[in-house]
């Protein structure tokens, strides 16, 4: 049990390889913070009650500062000290509060566990900045579906559609769930029926032959780093989250990438063979950080993975390319176009692909179709269709370098 004089920079700095840290102030004592492997940093309270030692959650940081989480445990202490129990007190408190700022918070902290870290804070910040201004302090059951219409066009009046959709849905995820948890006196969901205001378009963008050529080639001018990190996520057809996040130590002996569970989307280990280009392209940066912990590091001595420009080099590769929009996404949605196409297509003018199998494909990205038979699966689940899986990115891998070395002459 570490005791140190806690910092807004020192907590800031906060991480962990191990499963939970906790560090105690040496300032409030009984105040401490957790963190998790994952980045979570969760302040609690310990005080004695009745003889025995209770601890009391406050919040996560940065929405409670290490000032309000000292400020807050010192009213927890001063309570315990007189004779109360803090943590009933709060029970009590919350089961008599039925305002909507009080559902959000019962609904986010409900969802957390089962929530990436990516959605946690984007409910977080709508929730903070779209409703609580709004409905704070109103009883949730007095929010009528013609409120969340109001508030709604409001945002996409403002030039914030999408925002807008967003809002619509946080607000239908709430009251869901608070009547799945039987939040008190709440008896409807008033977003039922509502619609977004402005219907968002599909995606299905992907990139052509030619067009792979063209966005490869763009990334020449890009730093190694960079210019690795997009041809990485091209050629295995991953999310790119996983693939900033990248260790070294992720690649096994078999040339497979192990993305674990925690960092995966369906919240379970997945297993990517590398092709001998993909294997190709990381091994072209291995000089440069192959002795750090990621593959991709960002700062902090690549001690941390690198989560930050990548929106602005998409914006000066797309600048080059001269392309219609695309995204980064768009690269998984290229692998599955051109490689579930027939090799020999039934019709002279019907491109060539490569002949994968739809489910084979799924698996490659990481889908957990009905289709795929994970759930029918005994053995490694991670392991079911890696052989497959292998044959199609090597296919891909191919695919992608005939596509850049074709000549225009």
């Amino acid at each position: 049990m570490a005791t140190v004089r806690l910092t807004p920079r020192f907590v800031a700095a906060l991480e962990t390889d191990q499963g939970q840290v906790e560090y105690w102030d040496d300032l409030v004592r009984g105040l401490a913070i957790r963190v998790g492997r994952g980045g979570t940093k969760t302040w609690f309270v310990r005080y004695r009650q009745n003889g025995k030692h209770r601890r009391m959650k406050l919040g996560r940081f940065p929405h409670l500062s290490l000032a309000g989480a000292r400020e807050a445990a010192r009213k927890v202490l001063a309570e315990a000290q007189m004779g109360g129990d803090p943590a009933e007190t709060r029970y009590v408190r919350r089961r008599a509060d039925t305002s909507f700022g009080a559902l959000a918070e019962e609904v986010l902290a409900a969802k957390a566990e089962t929530t990436r870290e990516k959605t946690r804070r984007e409910r977080r910040r709508i929730v903070d900045t779209e409703l609580l201004p709004h409905w704070k302090d109103r009883p949730a059951a007095s929010i009528t579906r013609r409120d969340v219409v109001q508030l709604v066009e409001r945002i996409a009046q403002r030039g914030s559609p999408i925002m807008a959709n967003r809002t619509l849905a946080a607000v239908k995820l709430i009251f869901n769930e608070g009547l799945r948890r039987g939040f008190p006196t709440l008896e409807a969901n008033p977003a039922h029926l509502v619609d977004p205001p402005r219907p968002e378009e599909g995606r299905g963008r992907f990139l052509e032959r030619a067009e792979i050529k063209v966005v490869w080639e763009a990334l020449e001018e890009e730093d190694p780093v960079i210019r690795t990190l997009f041809r990485f996520a091209l050629l295995t057809a991953q999310r790119i989250g996983n693939v900033c996040a990248l260790r070294w130590a992720d690649i096994d002996e078999a040339d497979v990438w192990n993305i674990p569970a925690e960092a995966f989307k369906g919240r379970r280990p997945h297993l990517v063979p590398l092709s001998a280009e993909a294997l190709a392209v990381l091994d072209a940066l291995r000089p440069l950080t192959g002795g750090m912990e990621y593959a991709f590091p960002g700062r902090s001595d690549g001690k941390k993975p690198h989560i930050t420009s990548i929106n602005k080099a998409l914006q000066r590769i797309r600048e080059r390319t001269a392309l219609p929009r695309w995204t980064v996404h768009d690269f998984r949605r290229t692998f599955r176009t051109h490689a579930t196409r027939a090799e020999r297509p039934a019709h002279p003018k019907d491109p060539a692909g490569l002949g994968v199998a739809p489910h084979v494909a799924d698996a490659v990205l990481g889908h957990k179709e009905a289709s795929l038979g994970f759930g029918r699966y005994t053995g490694e689940p991670e392991r079911y269709l890696l052989a497959e899986k292998r044959e199609a990115l090597a296919k891909w891998g191919a695919f992608v370098r005939a596509a850049v070395e074709v000549s225009h002459e």
